[in-house]
């Protein structure tokens, strides 16, 4: 199920045969090193999680996690992952993102949440959209100032990567009134 279109990109919910493309990616310790998932280590992996997945589609859960697909390769290149989601006070989300490294430089990820935050906006889903990324992931705060997110502050030792390390973490919001 598609969820919005970018120009050249669609996201949408993961499918069986995505695994090998999220392999790609998420056996990458350069792209692990900011998660709080392990790299990726076999195959299997990625289809127990891509399954895992659909069987959560199933919910109905605005917390979900979907795939960037680039248009005209039908290639996966990324995910979008709505990590959070308070209904009240008008609504909050908070998300993040991974992104290929081979992808990187493109402008998807910035495309990916321009349209996504459109996407909030057009539907009413949330007043407040919150972002976070660890301080030393400087190519993604540099995305979410791209998109017109607002630095609130640094919360410090708040987050805890794959390695069981803490780290300081970058906190970025935008307003519904603040979307363009």
């Amino acid at each position: 199920m598609t969820i919005f279109e970018t120009e050249r990109l669609i996201i949408r919910q993961w499918k069986p045969n995505d695994y090998k493309d999220l392999f790609e990616f998420a056996s990458n310790p350069q792209v692990t090193k900011f998660l709080q998932y392990p790299t990726y280590t076999d195959i299997q992996t990625a289809k127990n999680r891509i399954k895992f997945l659909i069987e959560k589609y199933k919910t109905q859960e605005i917390t979900q996690e979907y795939a960037i697909e680039l248009k005209q390769n039908k290639k996966v290149i990324g995910s979008l992952n709505i990590g959070s989601f308070k209904p009240t006070a008008g609504g909050i989300i908070r998300f993040g993102y991974t992104l290929n490294p081979l992808f990187q430089g493109n402008g998807y990820m910035t495309e990916t949440i321009n349209s996504f935050l459109k996407y909030i906006k057009n539907n009413n889903i949330a007043k407040r959209i919150e972002a976070t990324h660890d301080i030393l992931n400087e190519k993604s705060g540099n995305v979410l100032k791209r998109v017109g997110m607002t630095l609130e502050g640094i919360l410090r030792k708040s987050g805890e990567n794959n390695l069981h390390s803490r780290y300081d973490v970058a906190l970025y919001s935008i307003l519904y009134e603040e979307i363009k």
